[in-house]
């Protein structure tokens, strides 16, 4: 249909909703299109402008703010990542965890599910980005921190951000369920329904934005069922557990504490191991979400598992760090007294003594002698 024929059915229309003439439709719709100037394309500014700049300093071009991905050199990866909000920070944190998980025996699978989530670790920065702006860090000194290669600096700027994504994650069913997935749908339909004008936003804006609604589609895409190949279906969902874990060991780094994993004493002594971490407002934790280590049975005699039935929240002034390990020195892991180095190399004889693991019966050379027979009788 030509330009014309457009013009045409448009008046008709307006003439037929406005109960006009034909003609004053066709001079309406002329004004309208006179008083509309079409988009023009103008070039980027060749050079970063300063903070707070208006556009007056380089006339007939656009502005080109700093952002972490301008630095080029001299500044390593991660650094530039890490600065990066939504998806370069989130993809910096979860690769402090995961990736050494991803090298140690027995453990890659694990990892790799883990690893595939950061996404959603992205998506909840971009909500806290846009719902409560006072909480990114200060321009200028994010970008001094960035071109000073300082990481430790970065991580202190982000601290506000890291801080409240760690108080919004949970490892507990009935919050995630209740509480943050609510917020996060709620969060997917703003998006979703956001109807501005993209030529009204900067173009970095609208690159963010983009970003932004590709975090939503991924999120509307991993509650849809996918059947595979081989005719089984995908059950809906996301790991969301692996989040509030990479949140908790990158601020127990910054403040001190224990992270997820690290094995705790009550004060009356029982022993535990961290399964998530509570934080306040500021500084170090204010509690622990443990698990209770238990006798392990089926193949797990003589070590201490953490019951998978419950877990309970406990303040953080009731939870002491563990012995160190008997042997070497370093903290103990899963085995009463030893750690999971040690663990797998030795095992406690029914004397209380240590042993090889390989050893006969489990018995040390001293009760293996005293179980040998004796000679026989004449």
């Amino acid at each position: 249909m030509t330009t014309d024929k457009h013009a045409k059915r448009a008046a008709r229309d307006l003439a037929a909703r406005e109960s006009i003439s034909y003609t004053a439709a066709r001079r309406r719709l002329a004004d309208q299109r006179d008083g509309h100037k079409p988009p023009a394309v103008a070039p980027i500014a060749s050079t970063l402008c300063p903070e707070g700049c208006d556009g007056s300093g380089h006339p007939g071009t656009v502005c080109w703010s700093w952002r972490p991905a301008d630095v080029k050199s001299g500044v390593r990866w991660e650094v530039r990542r890490s600065a990066e909000l939504p998806g370069g920070r989130a993809e910096q944190l979860a690769e402090r965890v995961e990736r050494p998980l991803q090298k140690a025996q027995g453990a890659q699978w694990a990892a790799y599910h883990s690893w595939e989530e950061r996404w959603l670790l992205a998506l909840i920065y971009a909500m806290l980005a846009d719902q409560r702006p006072e909480l990114l860090p200060d321009r200028v000194r994010l970008r001094a921190a960035v071109e000073a290669d300082d990481l430790a600096a970065v991580d202190a700027l982000m601290e506000p951000l890291d801080r409240t994504a760690a108080r919004l994650a949970t490892k507990v069913p009935a919050v995630w369920w209740g509480e943050v997935k609510p917020l996060l749908d709620a969060y997917a339909d703003t998006v979703e329904s956001d109807d501005r004008d993209l030529l009204t936003v900067s173009w970095q804006e609208v690159e963010a934005r983009h970003v932004v609604g590709r975090l939503v589609e991924r999120w509307r895409k991993a509650w849809v069922p996918v059947q595979k190949s081989n005719g089984y279906w995908d059950p809906p969902g996301v790991m969301w557990l692996s989040v509030k874990e990479w949140l908790d060991v990158r601020l127990v780094d910054q403040h001190g504490g224990h992270a997820p994993g690290a094995r705790v004493r009550f004060g009356d002594g029982r022993p535990a191991v961290v399964y998530a971490v509570e934080w306040g407002e500021d500084g170090p934790p204010v509690a622990y979400r443990v698990r209770e280590l238990e006798p392990g049975q089926h193949g797990n005699e003589g070590r201490l598992v953490p019951s998978l039935t419950s877990d309970v929240l406990v303040p953080a002034d009731d939870c002491r760090e563990d012995a160190p390990c008997e042997v070497c020195g370093r903290t103990a892991g899963m085995t009463e007294a030893l750690c999971e180095g040690c663990a797998a190399k030795l095992l406690r004889c029914r004397c209380g003594d240590l042993t090889r693991a390989g050893a006969p019966y489990g018995l040390c050379n001293a009760c293996r002698a005293e179980e040998a027979p004796g000679p026989l009788d004449d």
